[in-house]
């Protein structure tokens, strides 16, 4: 349970760092796929207690924050679901 809520944590933590590093730009037509994966390669760094940028990702330019901050939270759902897959395994 103490497992949980630690990873819980960490993944709350990275998600708002995250949603602060891709707001700042208005909707020009970037490539949310590519920003999405981006995002999901920092997620990752920022679990793992490495440290990340709080630049904005290249891939994230041309971006709104609008469409930034759904992206992290789609990563985050993603993260969120395979975290509860892996402590509901035996």
């Amino acid at each position: 349970m103490h497992k949980r809520i630690a990873r819980a944590s960490v993944l709350a933590a990275a998600a708002a760092a995250l949603t602060f590093a891709v707001s700042g730009c208005s909707d020009s037509g970037g490539d949310e796929a590519a920003c999405k994966e981006a995002i999901a390669e920092e997620f990752k760094k920022a679990q793992a207690g490495k440290d990340v940028s709080d630049d904005r990702p290249s891939e994230c330019e041309g971006i709104s924050d609008e469409t930034g901050e759904r992206l992290v939270e789609e990563v985050t759902k993603e993260e969120m679901k395979g975290l509860e897959d892996s402590l509901d395994a035996p």
